[in-house]
């Protein structure tokens, strides 16, 4: 049922009047919900502090991340601005429509309300559906008149060269995740390109950030590298190396500067050896990896059927040698999962020495293939509950407790103690890569009971070890 709010008129602003404006990332966990631990790795969104630096003088601009601040919006706000991804939007509708009651006009944006406009328009004045960077100052100019449009349609033109340094001085930046609590500054996001040309089920930036990639010019980097005076990044790209030139100038480009960072790349990368050994010379400490499944039926189900499984080992090893740790996404929720195929894939992330494996359910994002092909199928549209962490649509032969129970499974297994010693506290593991992976694992170890409160039941854990009695 729609929500209904009552908005108070203002006052035109007038098109000289410096705006008051609030730049708003809502909390990614609800309390309200029984969600009471917070991601553990909290980084700073590049975003907001983006939009930041391209509003012009003399506006005013305040950041306020939920997640590591209390939310405060003043009266005299001028405008509200939300970035919001799918499992944070209902918080982000709730305090649109608090702003709103109080008549202060409200811009949402971000990968969720791009796809369910109508939804979001429920809630606030103005959707930005897609990259918003280029609208901005439009939206701002229309703000003044009072002449918000309800939809700004942004594209795939904006020119990455064009991107200024964020406004990283208007976050709480000690307030981030350091991977190692000496370091003077949290790990800082840079960005070199937009874009993906694959095309998995299950993954929302082909369509938002389009197919063909963009990139920024290598050099624009270092200037942004210089202003932050941070020792660990992470490279917001979705994919470094689907490009290989543009992969290796960016490496080059890098390793002009002292400096750790990690960053996505895919599974075509084992054909490219050299650019591993120049990532590794550029600073790259961390390299993912979505391998999402070793089975290739499942893979296929997905449209991700360019993954080999028969060569992830070779995969891993390669970066293994060049001292870069591997972490690795795995879903669950594919049909015909069972007790026996969650311990293979355990045994066989074990056996490559993979130091991180994030687990999460397969989950129909709004604008993903996967989504318009289960939206018929959706349990809810409870957005808080798209989390990764349970099934949300119904699967024929599949039982949505079996799943929750087999991602437990794996999480408990995975970073048990003779696991992580196996893995990352073994003599023959390479000495660079153990202490941000034991810091990762004993993280791990330490949400697992916050993520899973209720222990296995008994009879499901009996299924386990007969099904695997040597890995019991």
């Amino acid at each position: 049922m729609p929500v209904v709010v009552q908005i108070k008129r203002r006052k035109k602003l007038g098109q000289h009047r410096p705006l008051n404006i609030r730049l708003v990332l809502p909390r990614y966990y609800n309390p309200e919900k029984g969600q009471q631990h917070k991601p553990f790795m909290i980084f700073p969104n590049i975003v907001l502090p983006t939009l930041a630096a391209i509003t012009p003088a003399p506006h005013k601009v305040t950041i306020v991340d939920e997640n590591v601040e209390e939310l405060h919006i003043p009266d005299d706000t001028d405008l509200v601005a939300i970035t919001t991804y799918t499992r944070n939007v209902q918080r982000g509708y709730q305090i649109a429509d608090e702003c709103r009651a109080r008549g202060i006009p409200v811009v949402m944006g971000g990968i969720h309300v791009s796809f369910m406009i109508e939804e979001a328009l429920q809630h606030c004045d103005a959707v930005v559906s897609g990259e918003g960077e280029a609208l901005w100052p439009q939206i701002l100019e229309d703000v003044q008149s009072d002449d918000l449009k309800p939809v700004y349609q942004g594209g795939h033109s904006q020119d990455l060269n064009e991107l200024p340094v964020p406004r990283w001085d208007l976050l709480k930046l000690e307030r981030y995740f350091k991977p190692i609590p000496t370091l003077k500054m949290p790990i800082m996001s840079i960005q070199t390109s937009r874009g993906c040309p694959h095309k998995c089920d299950f993954c929302t930036v082909p369509v938002f950030a389009g197919g063909k990639m963009r990139y920024r010019d290598p050099a624009h980097l270092l200037r942004e590298i210089d202003a932050y005076g941070a020792e660990f990044f992470s490279i917001a790209d979705d994919n470094l190396i689907v490009n290989p030139d543009a992969a290796a100038q960016l490496f080059k480009t890098l390793a002009k500067r002292k400096l750790s960072w990690f960053g996505f790349f895919d599974t075509q990368t084992l054909k490219r050896p050299e650019l591993v050994e120049l990532a590794a010379r550029s600073g790259c400490r961390r390299a993912f990896l979505g391998i999402e499944s070793i089975h290739p039926n499942e893979l296929a189900t997905v449209n991700k059927k360019f993954n080999r499984p028969e060569k992830y080992e070779d995969l891993i090893r390669l970066f293994h040698r060049n001292g870069i740790a591997v972490d690795v996404g795995i879903l669950f929720g594919f049909e015909d999962e069972t007790v026996e195929s969650t311990l293979e894939t355990i045994e066989e992330l074990k056996r490559c020495n993979v130091e991180t494996a994030i687990f999460s359910v397969m989950t129909p994002f709004p604008g993903t293939a996967l989504y318009q092909r289960t939206k018929d199928k959706l349990l809810h549209t409870d957005w808080d509950r798209y989390t990764g962490e349970e099934v949300v649509w119904a699967r024929e032969g599949t039982d949505a407790e079996q799943t929750r129970r087999l991602l437990q499974l794996a999480f408990e297994r995975f970073y048990s103690v003779p696991s992580i010693y196996k893995r990352v506290l073994s003599p023959r593991s390479h000495a660079q890569r153990k202490l941000l992976a034991t810091i990762s694992n004993l993280r791990f170890r330490s949400i697992i009971k916050h993520r899973f409160p209720e222990p296995l039941p008994p009879d499901f854990l009996r299924s386990a070890r007969q099904a695997r009695p040597a890995y019991a």
